[in-house]
Order: structure tokens, then sequence, then C-alpha cells
């Protein structure tokens, strides 16, 4: 009731099997914080704004938002990385979540938690810039 698994799934040509180059895993929670802009994130602003540190130059705004759908983990085979093998896992994850309601991450209705450089790049693409950040 509180997690689900998406799988990416490919047919290998020549057998009968299948082979997983992807998965999320997607989880309900109920707040997550937003990323700060890079003005926030300023060395002038960062100090007056209380902003979180999550990674790298990745900070969040202190304040909790109510989030639905948390995703944990994303990983994708290096052989499928760049070929939307994420952004499908990512749709269908918002789409089918929660019964009867598609989440969009553009509104801040899914996060992450602390994502890795790679997880940061196809968070603020698949995101369009809405998606947050929540820890686990």
């Amino acid at each position: 009731q509180k997690s689900k698994a998406y799988l990416f799934l490919l047919h290998e040509h020549g057998s009968v099997r299948e082979k997983i180059v992807g998965c999320v895993l997607a989880q309900h929670i109920s707040y997550a914080m937003e990323i700060a802009s890079q003005e926030d994130v300023s060395a002038e602003n960062a100090d007056k704004a209380n902003l979180i540190h999550v990674e790298g130059n990745l900070y969040c705004k202190p304040e909790s938002h109510p989030t639905p759908m948390g995703i944990p983990r994303l990983f994708v085979s290096s052989a499928y990385r760049r070929k939307g093998v994420a952004q499908a896992l990512l749709s269908a994850a918002a789409e089918t979540f929660i019964h009867g309601c598609k989440l969009n991450p553009a509104k801040g209705e899914v996060a992450f938690s602390q994502p890795t450089s790679m997880g940061r790049t196809v968070m603020e693409k698949w995101g369009r810039g809405g998606v947050r950040i929540y820890g686990e």
C-alpha cells in the first residue's frame, strides 16, 4: 500500500526472456521541500534564507509542502541511459501511483530523496523545475 516498483522490460532477440533495464521505486510521502533557485543559492542569499544543503550545489528551502509521491530509488542500466527509460518509468509512476489521480511533477506533486548528480539531471528534466526533495 505504501510503495510500488516500476520495471522497464525489454525483449531480447532470439530469447523468450525479457530483461530489466530500469527500475523506479515510488512511495507515499507526506511532505517535501522546494529546491532553491540559483538566485537563492548565491553566496549572499544562502545564509539569509537558511537553505538546506543536499548535495553539490543543490539546496532546498526549509519549508515543507504537502507532496503525495516520493522517488527513493531510480536505476537505469548504463547501456540504456539517455534513451528515455527513466522518463518513461517516472511518467508511468506519476500517472498510476494513486488510482485515478495523475500527479504533476511541475506542480510539486513528486519528490526525490537526495538525488545523485545524474539523478538530479533526470529529476530536473522530467520535473520541469517543480520536483521537490524529501528525506527518507
